[in-house]
């Protein structure tokens, strides 16, 4: 599982005073870079993923001010993709729920891809509480 803490900027709030709903995944992104770039056996390459999904539940308010926590696990792996599960805590509430549904991507070809051995060995090291296959 992969934490990064995060200092939402007064550029982000919205007319309600806290963090808007557009920030969000901008802040979700921060958090997937890491395991993105477990997927390619070369560190210095593309890692050649397509986002196909992205669900976000939004729990509770986030204010500026104050840090937020983000965490990053994968939740369940395939042959071609990986399901990652977020949350965003500020104050040790939680505030944000996400799954996000990345495939392994040729763009040559516009196919989805078979995830190597090595990948999938370095994705299983992050899978999260709800442990899947």
């Amino acid at each position: 599982m992969f934490r990064k803490t995060i200092s939402p900027r007064i550029s982000e709030t919205n007319a309600a005073r806290h963090i808007g709903h557009n920030a969000i995944p901008v802040w979700l992104e921060e958090g997937f870079i890491e395991i993105l770039r477990l997927f390619n056996d070369d560190p210095t390459g593309d890692p050649a993923v397509a986002m196909v999904n992205l669900n976000i539940d939004f729990l509770g308010e986030i204010f500026f001010g104050t840090d937020v926590e983000l965490t990053t696990a994968v939740k369940r792996l395939g042959n071609t993709s990986v399901v990652l599960h977020q949350e965003i805590f500020q104050k040790g509430k939680l505030c944000v729920r996400a799954a996000v549904t990345f495939v392994h991507f040729d763009f040559q070809t516009k196919k989805s891809k078979k995830i190597s051995e090595d990948a999938l060995q370095r994705l299983r090291q992050h899978l999260g509480p709800e442990k899947e296959s």
